[in-house]
């Protein structure tokens, strides 16, 4: 029987929140990406240097403003040459699409926006172990770039460790009843849902 490790990630100069905490992504978008140039795009039009995307999964953090932490601020994860994926605010999505749409006659690529998918964020001090016994992960990669990000599939979720303001967040992302089956157990894990936060 051959076994094949699910690698996950997490920050090493990230902190972990004091209160172990769930939060649904009610304006969070997922875009998946693809093109025999979106590798091109991503780095001539958004500025990314994608020789630090050396393994599927690996991801950079990127801004349509300049601003990290703003609503135009977004994640891209790498899975090959010709295919990405973007988890990013709803305001950052459309002008992103935008800029996509715009430039879809200079590059071969496209998108497709995930309506499929919801997504919810964990954090706290259990959320890492949580996360590596419940997916059955293996928590080989650490994380010393907080501009670094990296997500797994395991099952039927998309998994992803990203760095919040010098704050270890995960995300969950999946079909609505797959996501809430997790939420639930969560929560039975002690994980608190909070509230989204008010722009």
């Amino acid at each position: 029987m051959t076994f094949n490790p699910i690698m996950f990630a997490r920050h090493s100069n990230a902190n972990s929140a004091v209160i172990n905490a769930l939060q649904a992504n009610n304006s969070t978008v997922v875009m998946d990406f693809s093109g025999s140039e979106a590798s091109v795009f991503l780095s001539s039009i958004l500025g990314h240097d994608l020789t630090k995307l050396t393994a599927s999964g690996l991801g950079l953090k990127g801004t349509l403003d300049g601003d990290f932490n703003s609503d135009f601020s977004y994640a891209v994860y790498y899975f090959s040459e010709t295919a990405f994926r973007f988890v990013l605010p709803y305001s950052a999505s459309l002008q992103l699409q935008s800029l996509i749409n715009e430039q879809q006659l200079r590059f071969d690529i496209d998108y497709v926006i995930r309506t499929d998918l919801t997504s919810f964020t964990l954090s706290g001090e259990n959320a890492f172990d949580t996360l590596v016994d419940a997916f059955k992960l293996t928590p080989g990669l650490r994380l010393s770039d907080a501009q670094l990000c990296y997500g797994a599939q395991s099952g039927e979720v998309f998994i992803t460790a990203i760095d919040n303001k010098d704050e270890q967040h995960f995300v969950l992302i999946a079909k609505a009843p797959e996501l809430q089956k997790w939420q639930s157990y969560m929560q039975t894990q002690g994980f608190a849902v909070m509230q989204n936060q008010a722009a």
